[in-house]
């Protein structure tokens, strides 16, 4: 029980008062990870060596709990070393989809018109800390590539949604108007 207040606590505050938002002039590398079905992206910008991360802060055009999820990563990995940092965020993917997996099924009701017979399923909170976890990799992955003697200004990754009813990736397809003869 004083752990969840702990919990609460801590998320209040970072909701309140962000923790690294904005641009970080002298990123080593920058990531961007971009939710196309909500037009949502976080961009992270990291400054690291070698071996440690040494700052970090990012920035987002998506909601609340966007910000609040990308303030508690970023506080999280700032002045890890990037083994650690990366094992956070592993646990934290591995808890993500999880976490979309148990979403339920959404109920269909075919007494309803069409388009409205499916009941929304809402995966924001799951998305909000895709979009992070995602950023978070694709800095990463611009690290690498920069390494290599790729010169490119970010790197950026799409994040891949799990739907929660089914093994497979989510897919999205857009039904065809009828021909009429």
């Amino acid at each position: 029980m004083v752990e969840d207040k702990e919990l609460q606590a801590e998320i209040g505050k970072h909701l309140m008062q962000p923790e690294n938002y904005g641009k970080l002039e002298d990123a080593s590398c920058i990531g961007v990870g971009i939710d196309h079905s909500r037009k949502s992206y976080v961009i992270m910008y990291i400054k690291r060596d070698e071996t440690t991360i040494l700052d970090v802060m990012f920035g987002t055009n998506g909601t609340q709990d966007t910000t609040t999820l990308g303030s508690i990563f970023t506080d999280m990995i700032k002045g890890e070393s990037i083994e650690s940092a990366q094992e956070i965020a592993d646990t934290l993917n591995k808890e993500l989809q999880e976490s979309y997996a148990s979403i339920p099924a959404p109920k269909v009701d075919l007494s309803k018109p069409e388009g409205e017979q499916v009941e929304r399923v809402s995966t924001e909170h799951q998305d909000s800390a895709n979009m992070v976890l995602t950023a978070f990799n694709a800095a990463m992955r611009h690290f690498e590539r920069k390494e290599g003697g790729i010169e490119e200004e970010q790197y950026e990754m799409s994040i891949v949604k799990t739907c929660p009813y089914s093994t497979t990736e989510c897919h999205f397809v857009t039904k065809e108007k009828s021909k009429e003869v």
